[in-house]
C-alpha cells in the first residue's frame, strides 16, 4: 500500500514539472478541464482556437498539447501542421475530438502520438495524463 501511494506521489510530481497546451473551443470543456487541471496544480494554458494556440506555442514552450479537431479560425489539423512545419518544439500531440471518423493511423501520420475521443470520463483522462510520463 506504501509502495503504490509513493509510486502515485512520483507520479504527480512528474507531472508538476511539465508544461501542458489544451486547445478547445467548447467554453464548458475549458472550464471542467480548468478544474481538474487547477484541482491537481497542473501547470497549464489553454486556447480556443488552433490560430490562438500557435500564438501560444510560438512564446512559450509547452511539452504535451491537447487539442480538438474542428474549431473556428485555425483547426486542429492546420494548428499541428504549422507546428511543425515552423519547427516548434513539444514531446507529444494529442488529439481529442468527438469525431470518431478520425483514426489513430490518420493522425500518426500527421506527427500526432494519440487521439482521444469525446466523451473522455474524468477520471480515465487524469490518467492518461499522468501515464504520458510513465
Amino acid at each position: 500500500m506504501m509502495k503504490c501511494l509513493l509510486d502515485n506521489t512520483a507520479r504527480h510530481n512528474r507531472i508538476f514539472n511539465l508544461k501542458f497546451l489544451f486547445v478547445e473551443d467548447e467554453v464548458e470543456l475549458v472550464e471542467l478541464y480548468q478544474y481538474m487541471f487547477d484541482r491537481i496544480g497542473l501547470d497549464y494554458e489553454v486556447a480556443y482556437n488552433g490560430e490562438e494556440a500557435l500564438e501560444k506555442v510560438k512564446n512559450e514552450k509547452f511539452d504535451y498539447i491537447f487539442s480538438d479537431i474542428r474549431m473556428p479560425k485555425m483547426n486542429g489539423i492546420d494548428f499541428l501542421k504549422n507546428l511543425i512545419l515552423e519547427g516548434l518544439d513539444f514531446k507529444k500531440f494529442i488529439f481529442v475530438t468527438a469525431h470518431q471518423e478520425v483514426s489513430l493511423d490518420e493522425v500518426k501520420e500527421l506527427g500526432a502520438h494519440d487521439i482521444l475521443y469525446k466523451p473522455i470520463r474524468h477520471q480515465v483522462f487524469m490518467d492518461y495524463i499522468q501515464d504520458l510520463q510513465a
